[in-house]
Order: C-alpha cells, then sequence, then structure tokens
C-alpha cells in the first residue's frame, strides 16, 4: 500500500437533507444549498433525450464519445481531437494528476481551492507548493514565484471554489508569460455562470499557450451533476497522452447524449445565467454585503469568525450550506428560496452585532 494514503481523508458529500432534517426534528423541508447545483435543473430537451437513449442501455457506450466531443468541437472552435471526456471533473483531474505527475514532482496552486488537485498529489507521491488567496481569488504573482525547475503541474480555479472570486484574463496572461511551458490547468468549472466582462477567453488564449488544459464541466450550469460528465481541452499531443491512462467506456451512454442535449440548448443556459445573475445581485445589495467575498458564480462566500455557530443557525432554520475554513459557501437558490435565506442572514448578523 501507498504509506501517502494514509494521510488523506475520505471526501465527505455531507448528509442528506431528510437525514438532518430528522436529526434535528425539523417539520419543514429543507433547502440543500451545499453542493452548488444547478436550482433550475436541466434544459427540458436533455429529459427527451434520455427517455429516447434509455432504450439502448444494454449496450456499451461509444467509448470515444465522437458525437459530443464533435459538439464541443464546433461550440469552441477546437479539433475534436483536443478533447477528453470523464466522468465528472473528478475523473479528468485524476486523469491529467495519473498521466503527469511523477514521485518528487510539485504541484502549484492555491491554499483554498478544490482538494482533488492536492488529494491526487499526494497519491502520486508530489509535493504540493501554495500561495495563500487574495480578496478570495488566485495570487498568481505570488503563484509564479513559487514555480521552479521541480514544478510538474500548475492547477488554478477561476472562478474560485469555495470562495467565488475570479482573476482576469490580463493577469492570467501575464502569469503564463513567466512560467514557461510548465503546464497549467485552468478549471473553469462555473465559467458559464460569470458576467465579468474581463473573464478569460481561455479558448483564445489556447492558441497563444499550448500549455494550458482548460476544463470544464456539465454538473454546475447545465444541471447535469448525478450523470456525471466533464471534459479537458489542451493540444491534440497531451490530449492522446490522457487518452493512455483513460478508463474505457468511462462515460455512460446517458451522460454522453444528456451532455449532447444540453450544450445544443443555448437559449435554456443564457435563461439560468441570467436568473442566477439576478438572484446573486440581491446578495450584493443586502443588509451584510460585507461579509461576502465577490462572486462570479451560482454561490457566494459568507465570511465569519465562527463558522459552525452560522452553519447551525442555517441548519435550524431549513438551509444546509457547507462550512468550510473562514465561512460558509451557500448555492445561490431560487427567488423564494433567496427570500427566506436573504431574511435569515440578515436577522443572523443584526443578532451577532
Amino acid at each position: 500500500m501507498k504509506k501517502q494514503l494514509a494521510s488523506l481523508n475520505i471526501y465527505s458529500p455531507g448528509k442528506t437533507a431528510e437525514e438532518i432534517r430528522r436529526e434535528l426534528n425539523l417539520e419543514s423541508e429543507m433547502m440543500k444549498l451545499s453542493s452548488n447545483e444547478n436550482v433550475y435543473g436541466p434544459s427540458p430537451a436533455v429529459e427527451q433525450t434520455l427517455q429516447a437513449a434509455i432504450q439502448n442501455i444494454h449496450e456499451y457506450p461509444d467509448a470515444a464519445g465522437s458525437d459530443l466531443k464533435q459538439a464541443i468541437s464546433e461550440f469552441y472552435q477546437v479539433p475534436a481531437e483536443a478533447v477528453l471526456l470523464g466522468a465528472g471533473l473528478d475523473e479528468v483531474i485524476q486523469m491529467l494528476s495519473r498521466a503527469i505527475l511523477k514521485p518528487g514532482d510539485e504541484i502549484v496552486t492555491s491554499e483554498q481551492t478544490f482538494v482533488q488537485y492536492s488529494h491526487h498529489a499526494v497519491i502520486e507521491d508530489c509535493t504540493i507548493v501554495t500561495a495563500p488567496l487574495v480578496d478570495g481569488k488566485f495570487d498568481l504573482e505570488a503563484l509564479a514565484d513559487k514555480v521552479n525547475d521541480n514544478t510538474a503541474l500548475v492547477w488554478l480555479c477561476n472562478p474560485n471554489n469555495p470562495t467565488g472570486h475570479y482573476f482576469s484574463e490580463e493577469e492570467l496572461t501575464l502569469f503564463l508569460n513567466k512560467v514557461g511551458n510548465i503546464p497549467v490547468v485552468l478549471d473553469e468549472a462555473y465559467a458559464e455562470y460569470v458576467t465579468a466582462e474581463d473573464y478569460p477567453h481561455s479558448m483564445k488564449l489556447r492558441e497563444q499557450f499550448d500549455n494550458i488544459i482548460i476544463l470544464r464541466t456539465f454538473s454546475k450550469a447545465y444541471g447535469l451533476a448525478s450523470l456525471r460528465i466533464g471534459y479537458a481541452i489542451s493540444s491534440d499531443e497531451w490530449t492522446d497522452l490522457w487518452h493512455r491512462v483513460k478508463l474505457p467506456f468511462n462515460v455512460t451512454t446517458l451522460s454522453l447524449k444528456a451532455a449532447e442535449a444540453a450544450l445544443a440548448d443555448q437559449a435554456y443556459l443564457q435563461r439560468t445565467v441570467r436568473q442566477n445573475a439576478a438572484e446573486r445581485a440581491r446578495y450584493y445589495a443586502s443588509d451584510f454585503k460585507h461579509h461576502l467575498l465577490p462572486s462570479e458564480t451560482n454561490f457566494v462566500f459568507i465570511q465569519t469568525d465562527d463558522v459552525m455557530r452560522l452553519n447551525d443557525y442555517l441548519l435550524r432554520r431549513g438551509i444546509i450550506a457547507r462550512p468550510v475554513p473562514g465561512g460558509v459557501r451557500l448555492t445561490i437558490g431560487t427567488a423564494d428560496q433567496n427570500d427566506v435565506i436573504i431574511e435569515v442572514l440578515e436577522r443572523y448578523f443584526k443578532e451577532e452585532v
């Protein structure tokens, strides 16, 4: 057994809404807003597609995912050969780590970001080098100073999970010019939710920097979290290497077909993004706005010195959030949900004062 596995924690998704409701003896339904799921659900076209696709579930899926790769290729104007499909971005992160990292290598990333980057570095017996976030976003200048001859991989999350803040195209371009040819992963799981005009155009930057690996997912804005499908876009040569560690038939037929349908319905996606942006703005117009880090995602990060007190306060009022160091991450709900949540949070911070 790899001795480093003993230092890893098993991922905990948290208790279900029903478990929490029973434990706290609550009669009302719980609002599960801890996993950054799309509260509006996927395009109606997805259900229609799944009903047709289920007729063939006795057959293995297309191992290459050719139709979906072609759809992604046409949508982003990138070669289909540059696309790697995975069972969610978790598997994509695992494949990249397995293909690139060797024992003794270093990865560079932020102190408070998606845990799977460091998780797989530990599995591959690598050293994790970090820099602190600044106002909830990656400090690219500090990270560039951490890169050295031992750096094998850089992980950037933009916007960052769990804080929600982003770095600009200018900041990213300066960083890429500094770090040379080291593989740099841009995890853009929440990119569809971004409304900031200076957010990086990563697909265009790919034409200038062939060392970037762009991650996107259908789990968030497209609403397909339970079907587990994400993808990476990198150079054709690198993608060929990723496929050498990919398991055969790793993405199901239902997932492939659903993702195609979701990607095709951009009108629905944009409506979802507008709804999320409008509801997000309500949080930043609230009485507790100074407790929030900036966000370009479908969640907000509520800063507090007493994380569990705030988390328990929300739980007892039927709101399931995600407690993390320094605050509570809360998915932005529907308009009706946010009516309740904003009132609860305003009351909490008034009581705290």
